[in-house]
């Protein structure tokens, strides 16, 4: 496992490219294990937990395949998930008109 000077400088580098606020690297079951930013990583981090859950409960019942990547825009903030193997990346910035682009960079983000 890479040392935690390596892993804070990926979490800087990831959200200087991304622009947002904050971006963490979560457990699967929603611990924080790493962030870089301005924002409340424990709380996303365990609030992404539970409704990756709800997400892939969803995408069983429609036959859609393991979970990659989401986000929720709202009209004063964007939040953007990006699922692993055994953990998630998360990141929370301003509402922006091409959250795609940004989802999609994430997801490219320390792979």
């Amino acid at each position: 496992m890479k040392d935690s000077n390596t892993n804070a400088a990926n979490m800087n580098a990831i959200l200087k490219e991304l622009k947002v606020q904050g971006v963490a690297h979560s457990s699967e079951a929603g611990e924080a294990l790493e962030s870089a930013g301005g924002f409340d990583a424990e709380t996303l981090c365990a609030v992404t937990s539970i409704a990756a859950a709800q997400l892939r409960d969803i995408g069983d019942v429609l036959s859609a395949g393991r979970l990659e990547r989401w986000y929720l825009v709202t009209e004063q903030q964007a939040y953007y998930i990006s699922e692993r193997s055994d953990s998630r990346l998360v990141a929370a910035g301003e509402a922006v008109k091409n959250a795609e682009a940004t989802s999609k960079a994430l997801h490219r983000a320390a792979r």
